[in-house]
């Protein structure tokens, strides 16, 4: 590919790739922290991590990088294609990790890898006191990346913080949408919640063999395009998706609970969404921006759309639900068509963010962001958070843990330094119903290929509109670019009261 480039942006690609190999050692690394590192290696691992994270921040941060940079700047001369999105995503990350102390850097990720395993044992054992110094002590460091970051004073830290993985977005932006959309949520839950009452659940909790589930969730990955020959499935405390070298290796994990089969087999379809977008990237442009996620808003918007636009809709299951049958033979063979979709749809406030139905998932995101963005702040202590967390969850969702374990220790999230991801998910299901519109409107009998087990064909119209432009657009544009509109959460409230209206009439 480089040999028809400008020079110029072919040398930065290749240092630019220089950058991204030590990326995808960190990656694999933190892979098998989360996967296969015994116990007794999580202190030498955390070194190792530190280390190879100073080195990738001196060569993201280099002035030959920017060297690279100011010279494809110049040889482009006004072009505003995908080369000037290239070189103008490269300036944007270099510029950003030279305003952090190297020195910052390594103990950030050193400190998170500890966090991580502290966090692993406070859950197991239900312990915050176990885990909180962990979470004084990253809080801590980042706020002063924030500090190092913010492009002003008047960027407040959790801002700056956010842009990380939604960039153009600020905390005022992200409580406009969710001014737009709480009260119609609100509404729907105690609407909802109710009628769900009668829903037949016997057998989601019947008992399910872990080995039969796993190949189960193997064979709709394989069906709705997940490439195994890059990429693998995994057991872990947290289910999540890694691009090692996205898109040539792409990982994704889950978890298994044997009395409860949604438990797994949802979350390996919301990882699965995530490893298509990863898989999907245009392999000519692996290890630049243009080969990177748009925004993690966009690349929720892809494992929510595959997990619950598709794989809880009544068409998914004309297809899935025999062959559910078969896996798992006498678990659900008296079990209607409508009883099962019912069933995988019900709207119940509960505990768990992972395990919520899609109309109240929402306002556990809309708890953490509260919580997270006055920890930034200064206005909240890590010692309080216990229980600030149970009086949220009263607040918003009418349910209160009895323990951590359920309660602030469920997420992983701020054991590694993760503050300002969680208004990504929120996000996400804001683009994902409206790209559902759009490729519904591209592919007007989608609900029939559905129904007969054809999901390639909504593989592809993804790969094509969202996938394969890395970051050449900001979301929003990409956006306009997909739906032809502006984002607009009416397409995200209509979808649920409708799916509510028909599946629990009143």
């Amino acid at each position: 590919m480089s040999k028809d480039l400008p020079t110029p942006v072919a040398m930065l690609v290749e240092e630019l790739r220089r950058v991204s190999r030590v990326g995808s050692a960190l990656a694999l690394l933190g892979w098998d922290q989360e996967t296969h590192l015994p116990g007794g290696g999580a202190g030498a691992r955390a070194e190792v991590l530190g280390a190879l994270t100073e080195i990738a921040h001196d060569r993201a941060t280099s002035e030959l990088l920017g060297e690279r940079i100011e010279a494809a700047e110049s040889a482009l001369n006004g072009d505003d294609g995908a080369l000037a999105a290239l070189v103008r995503e490269s300036r944007r990350d270099w510029e950003r990790s030279r305003k952090i102390p190297s020195e910052l850097a390594q103990e950030l990720a050193i400190t998170s890898s500890r966090s991580l395993m502290a966090w692993r044992s406070a859950r197991l054992e239900n312990d915050f006191a176990r885990f909180r110094p962990h979470v004084e002590k990253i809080v801590s460091l980042k706020r002063q990346v924030a500090e190092a970051i913010r492009d002003s004073e008047n960027e407040s830290l959790y801002d700056s913080l956010l842009e990380e993985y939604e960039p153009g977005m600020t905390a005022a932006s992200f409580q406009g949408f969710i001014d737009a959309v709480k009260p119609r949520l609100v509404a729907l839950v105690a609407e909802a919640a109710p009628r769900c009452e009668k829903v037949r659940t016997d057998f989601v909790t019947a008992g399910y063999d872990p080995t039969r589930q796993l190949e189960f969730s193997r064979e709709i990955l394989s069906a709705i395009g997940y490439d195994f020959e890059r990429g693998r499935l995994d057991l872990t405390a947290h289910p999540f998706c890694t691009g090692i070298a996205s898109p040539h290796d792409v990982r994704i994990t889950t978890r298994v609970d044997a009395r409860d089969f949604t438990s797994n087999l949802f979350s390996v379809i919301h990882e699965g969404g995530h490893a298509l977008y990863e898989q999907g990237l245009d392999p000519e442009w692996s290890g630049t921006p243009l080969g990177s996620a748009t925004s993690l808003g966009i690349h929720e918007s892809q494992s929510r759309l595959w997990e619950n636009n598709i794989g809880r809709s009544d068409a998914f299951w004309r297809h899935w639900l025999p062959r559910f049958r078969a896996a798992f033979p006498g678990r659900a063979d008296d079990v209607s068509h409508e009883e099962f979709v019912a069933a995988v749809n019900r709207v119940v406030p509960s505990l768990i963010r992972t395990e919520a139905d899609e109309v109240t998932y929402s306002l556990h995101v809309m708890l953490r962001f509260e919580i997270e963005h006055a920890l930034i702040s200064g206005d909240l202590e890590v010692e309080e958070l216990p229980e600030l967390w149970r009086r949220k969850m009263r607040e918003y969702l009418g349910v209160e843990p009895q323990d951590d374990a359920t309660g602030v220790l469920q997420d992983i999230h701020w054991s590694m330094g993760a503050f300002g991801y969680f208004p990504t998910y929120f996000m996400g299901n804001l683009y994902g119903a409206q790209f559902d519109r759009a490729a519904r409107k591209a592919i007007p009998d989608l609900d029939d290929q559905l129904a007969k087990g054809e999901l390639l064909p909504l593989r592809e119209w993804l790969r094509g509109k969202v996938h394969a432009h890395g970051r050449r657009y900001s979301a929003l544009d990409l956006c306009r670019e997909v739906t032809g509109e502006e984002l607009d959460p009416t397409y995200f409230l209509d979808y649920l009261e409708d799916k509510v209206a028909r599946l629990f009439p009143g």
